[in-house]
């Protein structure tokens, strides 16, 4: 029996299948949009929208400071917004009416501050963000809630698009490789978010990958059409980004571009994961003996390269998070820096135990449901003992601890392996 075959026996006889699908909480504020109905959506039922017609416009100052100098954000009317599906801290697609060849995503990131009838049609940006539709100047436009293109056929022409593809058997939780900025837009990360995967999956690992694909035009690049920073990317707006955050992974890489300035190195490596994991895929990466400064980000980075915030998508995807940034210099060797990094997660102990940390966490969420319903049923039965309720509590809570103490001997197992 493979490694992988023996981590989904070990699962279903300690969890159940039902873990490894469980729902994440979305980020505080950020509201999920109702789903796009499907084109095949019985006629005799109401359908969302999926567009509307708006006018871009600059922004009001000094109302809308934050967004002056955002070249990805707006603000929009939330109704409007919402009718097509979308919610505030979510991503459009806005094409411009009196010029196709420019479309672009945006995050609305505000509410308008006009809020009204006469406005609802109203999206306003700054400088910058009008820039990405190849105006400065009002706009007439289509909002759009559809923001990924369908991926082409392998000989279909080059032209502007933006589209998602993944591999992922819907039931594993060990690791996830990402490149939300592939194509054209951050070139070779999406190349190395899939060779890191099928590296693992080669060594009979677990994992999956997912990636995003922008290819630009002489109208407009890659980068200023489609780029969205990893804090902002919603999987309410990226249908097979959404499938695969429906549950969490107890690792992550996300590999990402930029372009080096003086005293930058060529290499930060980010996110949320513990330092000596880190310090282990800087150890792998300096034995290549690449032409190449490696480091380890700190707080006095930039925040570009820092990767530690939780809204962070690798970091609300996995428990142990890398953020990769890497300059034009290091991805010539794209490859081999996706290998080493692979290399770091062919733990067979970790494996085992991020499989016993999911079946402990969900034994606890499984006692403290087990207490509210008990509980709730005691009190619909009549008026409830106090005492009697006080000891279940006592019951549960020393059990809670027990489980706790043990997830943290687990990790802390983890950090010296």
């Amino acid at each position: 029996m493979s490694l992988a075959q023996r981590g989904r026996v070990i699962t279903s006889m300690t969890t159940s299948r039902q873990l490894n699908s469980r729902k994440r909480i979305p980020p505080k504020g950020r509201a999920s949009a109702r789903p796009i109905p499907s084109p095949s959506s019985p006629s005799n039922q109401i359908t969302t929208p999926t567009a509307y017609d708006a006018r871009v416009l600059k922004l009001r100052l000094p109302e809308q400071n934050e967004l002056k100098n955002e070249s990805e954000r707006c603000s929009a009317d939330l109704t409007r917004l919402e009718s097509i599906g979308r919610a505030l801290g979510q991503q459009v697609r806005i094409k411009r009416k009196d010029d196709v060849r420019f479309v672009a995503l945006y995050t609305v990131k505000q509410a308008n501050p006009d809020a009204g009838q006469s406005s609802a049609d109203v999206v306003r940006a700054g400088k910058t963000s009008r820039a990405r539709l190849g105006t400065t100047a009002t706009i007439d436009a289509t909002v759009q809630a559809q923001i990924v293109d369908i991926a082409p056929e392998p000989d279909a022409p080059d032209d502007a698009r933006f589209f998602e593809v993944t591999k992922d058997c819907g039931e594993q939780t060990y690791f996830i490789a990402i490149a939300p900025h592939g194509g054209q837009i951050e070139p070779r990360t999406d190349e190395q978010a899939v060779e890191a995967a099928e590296e693992l999956i080669a060594a009979d690992f677990p994992a999956s990958w997912w990636i995003c694909k922008g290819f630009g035009d002489a109208s407009k690049g890659a980068h200023d059409r489609w780029h969205i920073t990893s804090t902002d990317i919603q999987p309410a707006c990226f249908p097979k980004l959404r499938a695969i955050s429906s549950r969490r992974f107890c690792d992550g890489v996300a590999f990402h571009g930029f372009q080096r300035r003086k005293n930058d190195a060529d290499l930060y490596i980010g996110g949320a994961a513990p330092r000596p994991l880190k310090r282990a895929i800087k150890r792998l990466l300096n034995d290549l003996a690449l032409p190449i400064e490696v480091k380890i980000s700190t707080n006095e980075d930039s925040p570009k390269f820092q990767g530690f915030s939780p809204e962070n998508l690798i970091n609300r995807l996995a428990t142990r998070g890398i953020h990769l940034e890497q300059s034009f210099e290091a991805r010539k060797f794209y490859r081999e820096i996706a290998r080493a990094v692979a290399r770091a997660f062919r733990s067979r102990l970790w494996l085992v135990i991020c499989i016993l940390l999911e079946a402990l966490e969900k034994k606890r969420a499984v006692a403290r449901d087990q207490l509210v319903e008990e509980l709730r049923r005691d009190l619909g039965a009549g008026p409830i003992i106090v005492e009697h309720a006080i000891e279940r509590e006592k019951a549960w809570r020393a059990q809670d601890r027990a489980l706790t103490t043990t997830i943290k001997l687990f990790e802390e197992l983890e950090t010296r392996s």
